[in-house]
């Protein structure tokens, strides 16, 4: 089993939590809004339409490979 991969943003505290697929799911603990983005930044679903894009493409990259290696 995979393991996890989070990443809480220092600046605004929203939590990035990675996909198999790589799409992240992006929640502001602030008010339980979250939404789900692809690695470029772009917006799928959810109340939250805006997150950070290099956070995005860092760790929606990362799972994505790490996905990959693992079916080699």
């Amino acid at each position: 089993m995979a393991e996890e991969k989070k990443l809480v943003d220092p600046i605004n505290g929203y939590v990035y939590l990675a996909r198999a697929d790589g799409r992240v799911d992006v929640t502001d603990p602030s008010n339980g809004q979250s939404g789900i983005f692809d690695d470029v930044g772009q917006w799928h679903e959810g109340d939250l339409t805006y997150a950070n894009r290099q956070l995005l493409g860092w760790i929606g990259r990362l799972a994505v490979r790490r996905a990959t290696e693992g079916n080699g």
